[in-house]
């Protein structure tokens, strides 16, 4: 059911557009959580990749790959309406940057095997990239297993697998340090289901922003033994509304990662902390600096963000696996110099994507 609710919510949104986004009250939250991403992909990717989008929404990320001078894009996502906005983009794109073939597939990463719909055509992914997404996957091992299934399937040995999701241990932080299930700021809120054991008593009335119920901190606890299916439901601005979400138990997945699907652990900072290394450090690349001038990170009169989106941005981690070959050998990690180099990529317009047939439909088994 949760599944059907968020396809829903992502097919009813409607597309804002450029100056829509302009306006937003949460802009410059979301140019740096577009900064994180493309500095992710960029510290992963390489001219000439084949690339597998999971859970691509409209193809935010398109011009990343456009930029990064891609050999495949593949956009697999849940809610059909946001495929036809991401076939748009793509079919929108100048001939000197349509260079590379692009395929859309209508399917729940999470529920379904992508592998039968593959082109055997496609060359392997060498990157797999899955950006606000995998706390979806997180209702139920069974999902984590199948997200995992269709990351490796066609991934190359020595192949990333890279992404942004909910830093679970600031979520339960924040929630212990609350005083009822739920806690936020005027941008956005996470309200937990508290367990049906939890005894909590109403608070005195203080305003909007007081929670309604107390709850001492030890009794917010999560069995470590049973990871998944940790519910909570998010709000974020104008963007996401009361949406369910599930906690992403990063250790419970990294196991599962690397006994079951070869996939090493490379890289796991949370927001904070990847913005340090990347633009603050002093031995941060000065491309990235400029990226965020570039991408106008920073609100023009106070050249910073607001306390309330700078703590939102808190609320995430950005993450990488590499796809181990068989010997054990990983392949050589890419080296970060910065951005990929924009150069002439010497191939001719691919054809534009026709709107009636481009969109390949999976359903359940």
């Amino acid at each position: 059911m949760d599944q059907a609710q968020v396809a829903e919510h992502y097919n009813t949104r409607r597309d804002e557009g450029r100056q829509g986004r302009r306006q937003s009250r949460i802009l410059q939250l979301r140019n740096l959580n577009n900064w994180v991403k493309s500095v992710l992909i960029s510290l992963h990717l390489r001219p000439g990749y084949a690339v597998l989008d999971l859970a691509c929404g409209k193809g935010g990320d398109l011009q990343k790959f456009v930029r990064g001078h891609v050999s495949l894009w593949v956009g697999v996502d849940h809610a059909r309406v946001s495929l036809q906005h991401a076939l748009q983009r793509y079919n929108e794109l100048p001939d000197e940057q349509r260079v590379f073939p692009a395929f859309l597939i209508c399917a729940d990463a999470f529920g379904v095997p992508l592998e039968p719909h593959w082109d055997r055509a496609w060359p392997k992914f060498d990157l797999v990239s899955c950006q606000f997404a995998m706390h979806y996957a997180f209702e139920s091992a069974e999902r984590v297993r199948m997200l995992l299934r269709n990351v490796t399937a066609r991934l190359k040995p020595g192949g990333f697998f890279i992404g942004t999701t909910p830093d679970a241990n600031v979520l339960v932080r924040k929630l212990r340090a609350a005083p009822g299930w739920w806690f936020g700021n005027s941008v956005y809120r996470i309200e937990f289901e508290p367990p049906p054991s939890s005894e909590t008593t109403p608070l005195k009335a203080g305003g909007d922003d007081q929670a309604d119920t107390t709850a001492p901190a030890a009794a917010k606890t999560f069995p470590a033994d049973r990871p998944y299916g940790i519910r909570y439901r998010f709000t974020l601005d104008e963007n996401v509304e009361d949406c369910p979400e599930y906690l992403v138990h990063f250790p419970s997945l990294e196991v599962l990662a690397r006994e079951e699907f070869g996939l090493e652990l490379l890289l796991q900072m949370n927001f904070h902390e990847f913005f340090h290394t990347f633009a603050l450090a002093k031995d941060a690349p000065p491309t990235y600096r400029e990226l965020l001038r570039v991408m106008r990170v920073f609100h023009p009169e106070s050249h910073s963000l607001s306390s309330e989106e700078w703590d939102a941005a808190y609320l995430y981690t950005v993450f990488a696996f590499r796809k181990v070959a068989a010997n054990g050998d990983g392949g050589a990690c890419p080296s970060w110099p910065g951005l990929v180099d924009e150069k002439d990529w010497p191939c001719r317009p691919c054809a534009r994507l026709d709107p009636e047939q481009a969109i390949v439909d999976v359903g359940k088994d």
